[in-house]
C-alpha cells in the first residue's frame, strides 16, 4: 500500500479543531489563531467576500495535518492565499504537505481563483522547495516581516 493511499485530504470540521490547534502549537511556523479563528473556518454564514477554507489531512486515521485558504473576493476577482499548512513533526516526508497542497490548489480553484499566493520564512527550504515543485514562483520579499527569528518573508505564486 503507497503512502498516498493512506491519505485522506478533507474539509475541515468543528471536530478537528482541538487536534488541529494541538498541531498547530507543535508548530512554530504555523500562525497560532484562536479557536474562534479555526471556527470560522467551518462555520458558513460569514462574510461572503471574505471566507476561509480549512482542509486537513488524515494518515493512517491519524491526524496529520492541516491548510487553511483566504479567498477575498476584490473587484469581482477571487484572491487566493495559503495561510498556513503544517504537519505533524513525526510524519514529515510521507507525502503529507503535498497531499494537502494538491488539495489547496484544487479549492483554490474552486473559488474561482486565476492564482494562489503564499508567503514562506526565507529559512524553511522545505516548505521553498515544495512549492517549487508545485510551480510556485517567487514574486517578490517582505523584508523583515518575521520576528523570532526576524527574517524577510519570500512572497510565492501559482498561476491556476
Amino acid at each position: 500500500m503507497s503512502a498516498a493511499e493512506d491519505l485522506l485530504v478533507r474539509p475541515m470540521t468543528i471536530f478537528d479543531i482541538d487536534a488541529l490547534m494541538a498541531l498547530e502549537r507543535q508548530c512554530e511556523s504555523a500562525p497560532h489563531w484562536s479557536r474562534e479563528d479555526y471556527l470560522a473556518c467551518v462555520l458558513d454564514g460569514g462574510d461572503l467576500a471574505l471566507r476561509r477554507v480549512g482542509l486537513v489531512a488524515n494518515f493512517h486515521r491519524l491526524f496529520a495535518g492541516f491548510a487553511i485558504l483566504r479567498c477575498l473576493k476584490v473587484a469581482g476577482d477571487t484572491e487566493v492565499e495559503l495561510e498556513s499548512i503544517a504537519v505533524a513533526g513525526e510524519l514529515r516526508g510521507r507525502g503529507i504537505g503535498g497531499g494537502l497542497l494538491h488539495s489547496a490548489v484544487g479549492a483554490a480553484r474552486n473559488c474561482g481563483a486565476r492564482q494562489l499566493s503564499l508567503e514562506v520564512r526565507e529559512s524553511n527550504r522545505a516548505a521553498t522547495r515544495l512549492y517549487s515543485r508545485f510551480g510556485f514562483t517567487e514574486i517578490g520579499r517582505r523584508s523583515g516581516y518575521y520576528r523570532s527569528p526576524d527574517e524577510d518573508a519570500v512572497l510565492m505564486s501559482l498561476t491556476l
